[in-house]
């Protein structure tokens, strides 16, 4: 144990609510430990005793008890509340307010308003419940919990696409009714995506983003040649999900970790080599894209065979428009539950394929600006501690990313992404502006 840590260890075994900190800890660390493998548990368990619904809603019962100690823990230990004051939490608390207020006027129905309430608000109470019991020693382990997790995650995506047969999760209860064991990339086509223990491709490629930027780091810093190799199987595992908005993501957000990771002498070269790549990239893009080609292939999801022209880009295309048309129609929003996931439980589905004008379509356009406004506020505070502690880069490489998944995915409604990195976020923040080791 390093100095610095005995001296923490026994301030806090001195503090006011010691323990119940570290109930809140060990808590959010299972939530981080569990959450890659949520949707497969959710579905085996379901499969095999029934009521997958109660199962899936472990976490939110136990984020229920976090919220009631981490209150009393405050009460306690009123010096936390320092913590608190920054701009992402505030506006954090602004958006729930605004949200709370238009579900309570247009009141839709209560279990819809409960599961929108679950889908866009529980990652925000999680990131503030981690900043409020952060310390160094909490963001170790939750960094170890999400590169185990990942390990995880990346192990069988690499088995479930080049060793297992592609029906082997029907077995765990996978199906129609509740996730697929594998999806074509387009209809009529042989090529398969997979979903290794996520609740999806699309959400196995977003969930990648985070623990890539995190391995990358952490394994250049560190010399730990495990993360590195972690890192090119998790490349493959994203390449294979065959989801286009989250290699964009990730691309975007391993290039902002690598630029501010690498030594400042090589900062330039790097980027004027980046910057040499996108434009012969852009440059090739018209003769790579011919008809029929098998890049046209991958990157448009159109098949080449059928000529298929209902082709996944003309679906986003149509979501994109009705959901604008939608807010612009109601800018001050319809309550939460009205769109999104949360609508799976009111019989008539409304999926955006883009997550802030889902955030619109609920909580009106204020709350879009409001929520977007938080996101930058979060940024801001990781940018803040990237002299502090190596895992602020990353972290914030990941939220950047994500967010731009989220222009063509509703990415920030998976839980199993957006309760990891906001807990990680989060717990980031919490920190005092001091120097700090992974």
């Amino acid at each position: 144990m390093k100095p610095t840590e005995r001296i923490e260890k026994s301030i806090k075994s001195y503090s006011p609510g010691a323990k119940l900190e570290s109930f809140i800890q060990k808590s959010l660390l299972v939530i981080l430990a569990l959450m890659p493998i949520h949707a497969f548990l959710s579905v085996w368990l379901g499969h095999m005793v029934g009521h997958q619904a109660v199962i899936q809603a472990w976490k939110e019962a136990l984020l229920l008890i976090l919220t009631a100690a981490t209150i009393i823990l405050v009460w306690r230990d009123p010096a936390r509340l320092q913590r608190l004051r920054q701009p992402w939490i505030f506006w954090a608390g602004g958006f729930a307010l605004l949200a709370a207020v238009i579900t309570l006027i247009n009141h839709p129905p209560l279990t819809t308003a409960a599961f929108g309430l679950k889908t866009d608000l529980e990652f925000l109470l999680a990131g503030a419940i981690a900043a409020t019991v952060a310390s160094t020693r909490f963001v170790r382990q939750a960094l170890i919990a999400v590169l185990a997790g990942s390990a995880v995650v990346i192990v069988f995506g690499l088995i479930q696409a080049f060793v297992l047969p592609p029906d082997f999760l029907t077995h765990f209860g996978y199906g129609p009714d509740t996730i697929e064991p594998f999806q074509h990339i387009t209809k009529g086509t042989n090529t398969l995506r997979f979903p290794s223990t996520l609740g999806g491709p699309n959400q196995l490629g977003t969930y990648l983003i985070l623990p890539l930027c995190l391995a990358l780091v952490i394994g250049l810093k560190r010399r730990k040649p495990w993360l590195l190799a972690l890192v090119a199987g998790g490349l493959i595992v994203l390449l294979n999900t065959h989801s286009r908005s989250a290699w964009a993501g990730a691309l975007a957000a391993i290039v902002i970790t690598l630029i501010f990771t690498v030594p400042h002498r090589l900062r330039r070269p790097l980027v004027w080599g980046l910057a040499g790549i996108v434009i012969l990239a852009v440059l090739a893009l018209p003769a790579a894209l011919k008809p029929n080609g098998q890049l046209q292939y991958y990157l448009l999801h159109s098949s080449v065979a059928s000529h298929d022209q209902k082709t996944s880009d003309t679906q986003h295309a149509a979501s994109l428009r009705d959901g604008t048309a939608s807010l612009l129609g109601m800018p001050f929003g319809h309550g939460l539950g009205t769109a999104g996931p949360a609508t799976f439980h009111a019989g008539t589905t409304n999926i955006i394929e883009d997550y802030y004008l889902q955030v619109g379509y609920e909580t009106g356009v204020l709350g879009m600006i409001i929520f977007m406004i938080m996101l930058a506020g979060l940024l801001y505070s990781l940018w803040r501690h990237a002299p502090n502690h190596p895992a602020a880069i990353p972290a914030a490489a990941a939220v950047i990313g994500i967010s731009l998944v989220s222009l063509l995915l509703p990415a920030w409604t998976d839980s199993s992404t957006s309760l990891i990195v906001w807990i990680i976020a989060g717990a980031i923040t919490g920190l005092k502006l001091k120097a700090a080791h992974v």
